[in-house]
């Protein structure tokens, strides 16, 4: 497995999806403010619906970067071991 592609894929969707939160977001406080009842009640439901699901998935995206990455900083830390057990052998 590409930890580092992994890492970028589930970064890029979390990003986006997150991008579209918060239009969704601004959408709904004026809808909310303003008292304009853009959309019937039902599609309101499906868009609360949807807004969880997108939370859901924004935060199991950043847990699983965040997981990668430690990931990746204790291999960099291994490594650099390593290199200073070789370099005190000498």
């Amino acid at each position: 497995m590409n930890v580092k592609k992994t890492e970028l894929f589930v970064t890029k969707m979390g990003v986006y999806i997150l991008f579209i939160l918060t239009f969704i977001g601004i959408i709904s406080v004026f809808d909310i403010a303003f008292n304009w009842n853009m959309f019937p009640d039902i599609i309101e439901l499906a868009g609360g619906v949807f807004i969880g699901i997108c939370f859901v998935l924004v935060l199991s995206s950043f847990l699983v970067s965040t997981m990668l990455n430690i990931s990746r900083i204790a291999n960099s830390i291994e490594e650099m071991s390593e290199k200073k057990k070789k370099t005190n052998l000498e």
